[in-house]
């Protein structure tokens, strides 16, 4: 079964479009530059049509919103992120998909809580992705808008598709 996940595209330049070709191995197999609500999400094959008017309704209650990310982050020295200035509309998108669809916890539990960011690279040694974390950081901030979240799905090749979008509730970008 292909796997399914629900992201938020993240504002990106041409440069920082470049740099996730280089350094980040989803960008590769066709993600764009997100940072993720909800990873793993239900299998392709079992989005039916009861699974999608859950996911509408849990979506339609959070507001659209704007964001900028600030400053760049790490997870360990092997992956190389940019932060939100404030992350809590994104933790408010991930805890509605969560608060819905239970059995689909962030990232299958691995982790204790959510950590909002865009991953710029994790496919380069710490050296080069230092040097990438200096032209990252020359790009921000980055800001952009989020009015709708998108599913996307992982094809048998391992390349990754966009299935559709998701509309936040529309009370004005900046309305939380």
């Amino acid at each position: 079964m292909s796997r399914t996940a629900l992201i938020v595209k993240g504002a990106a330049s041409h440069k920082l479009v470049e740099l996730r070709n280089r350094y980040a191995l989803d960008a590769q197999l066709g993600v764009p530059p997100h940072l993720t609500i909800l990873f793993p999400f239900v299998p392709e094959a079992q989005l039916d049509d009861e699974c999608l008017r859950l996911l509408d309704e849990a979506l339609g209650r959070v507001s659209s919103f704007s964001y900028s990310l600030v400053t760049t982050g790490w997870f360990g020295d092997h992956v190389l992120w940019l932060a939100p200035q404030d992350p809590t509309p994104f933790i408010r998108l991930t805890d509605a998909v969560c608060a819905a669809f239970p059995s689909y916890p962030p990232y299958a539990g691995a982790h204790d809580g959510v950590v909002p960011h865009l991953t710029v690279g994790d496919s380069a040694d710490h050296p080069q992705l230092r040097r990438a974390e200096r032209e990252a950081a020359r790009m921000l901030p980055l800001s952009g808008a989020v009015a709708a979240v998108t599913l996307i799905g992982e094809g048998a090749d391992g390349t990754w598709r966009e299935l559709m979008e998701i509309p936040l509730r529309n009370e004005g970008v900046g309305a939380s």
